[in-house]
């Protein structure tokens, strides 16, 4: 069967969590992304073509499934029809694939055969609190280091929880989940706490509406939304990096956005995004712990290094000497910044594409012939390239930067 190690997941696709500043819908998405699957449907006949070696879901119209897409297909009698498979092609009602070998029969038989959004899966829930909208998420992966994300989603505008603590210092404030990366846990309130952040939810004050991506494997997820009066979109992640310590027990990286009594969604020069697409920065950047795995009383920070200070911000868009678009694929390095020490090469982040210049209009694309990566599906999204959202630096593309993702796999064992 055909192994799709790296998922992608977009507020465009049909029956999509919403992403919203409601109290537990963070949680509801990242479940849905990474464990559950979502917008499950009946399909209404289920057909393979021998002359071209496709498969034609038909689905229905406004079934919202997306071309490139990673599917999950259940119920039908005839195995080779179920499983995991990427859409190569959709219409108004239907969904076109490729199955890992000729079914049997030409057209799938079974009393309810039904198509979803393949969840990434190797993900567990360990502890959930539904009254508190909190959670705790972790790698199921045999090579996981066991760390874990804490996500508290409850009311961020209730005085009395502890999410809270900025909301009433500002009259449009940030709508933020806590996060942490934890171990040692005896349940959902005690645990070890190694780093703290923030992550946005809501969309409030973006003129252009809601927006989100979530892409990942099994140890790592980007999760990329549009909010705040800039109308920009801002990258935070969580997960295990490659790491060039052999059993690097704290391997783990965790990103969040500037949170502050002083913060304003409705200004639009206020600090409000994570710097994912700068290099060399490390606000908001954590690590589980320094690489000597010791304890420490400072936070660990860390900072992403690739070619010159940025992602898509290298050359102008088209390349004057021959119209072209350029991207680096070589590794985006996890360099841990220890005061005393210097800055330290701890490994690499899985996945990221460094596009060389940003145009506009391939955000959202997903290209499969980029410069030495010529049949590997790359999905490209505009991401913050500082935590203004652009107010001072980079108008001329709106402050962003294009940040592409390898949708095929990302580490070496998958």
């Amino acid at each position: 069967m055909a192994d799709f190690p790296v998922k992608w997941f977009s507020s465009d696709m049909g029956g999509s969590p919403s992403g919203s500043d409601e109290v537990g819908a963070l949680i509801d998405l990242l479940k849905a992304c990474l464990i559950t699957g979502f917008n499950t449907s009946p399909l209404t006949s289920l057909a393979f073509d021998s002359s071209t070696g496709l498969v034609t879901a038909e689905i229905g119209q406004g079934h919202g499934f997306l071309k490139h897409q990673v599917i999950s297909i259940s119920g039908a009698d005839q195995n080779q029809f179920n499983g995991e498979f990427r859409i190569t092609e959709v219409g108004s009602t239907w969904a076109i694939f490729a199955p890992d070998a000729a079914p049997i029969s030409a057209t799938a038989t079974g009393e309810l055969i039904e198509i979803k959004a393949a969840p990434i899966g190797g993900w567990e829930v360990v502890l959930e609190d539904s009254e508190r909208y909190r959670i705790m998420l972790r790698s199921t992966n045999p090579r996981s280091n066991g760390l874990m994300l804490h996500i508290q989603n409850d009311d961020w505008n209730d005085g009395s929880y502890d999410n809270w603590q900025y909301a009433s210092n500002t009259a449009y404030p940030q709508r933020g989940a806590k996060v942490k990366i934890v171990t040692e846990h005896t349940d959902i309130d005690t645990y070890l706490a190694l780093a703290e952040a923030r992550w946005p939810i809501g969309w409030d004050y973006a003129s252009e509406g809601r927006e989100w991506l979530l892409v990942g494997d099994d140890r790592l997820f980007y999760y990329t939304s549009r909010y705040a009066q800039q109308s920009q979109r801002s990258t935070v992640t969580f997960g295990e990096f490659d790491s060039v310590l052999q059993g690097d027990a704290f391997g783990t990286v965790l990103q969040g956005i500037p949170y502050g009594s002083e913060a304003d969604w409705a200004d639009s020069n206020d600090n409000n995004y994570a710097e994912f697409a700068k290099y060399g920065v490390t606000g908001e950047h954590y690590l589980a712990r320094p690489y000597h795995q010791m304890p420490s009383d400072e936070e660990t920070l860390w900072c992403m290094r690739g070619l010159g200070f940025g992602s898509g911000v290298m050359y102008q868009y088209p390349n004057p000497a021959d119209y072209g678009f350029y991207v680096h694929s070589g590794p985006t390095m996890v360099e841990e910044v220890t005061e005393g020490d210097g800055n330290i090469l701890r490994g690499y982040l899985p996945g990221l594409v460094q596009p060389l210049q940003t145009a506009e209009a391939y955000h959202k694309a997903i290209l499969d012939d980029l410069p030495g990566l010529v049949e590997v599906p790359v999905m490209l999204w505009l991401t913050a390239y500082d935590d203004e959202g652009g107010y001072t630096n980079y108008k001329e593309i709106n402050g962003s930067g294009l940040v592409g993702w390898r949708l095929d796999k990302w580490r070496a064992n998958q």
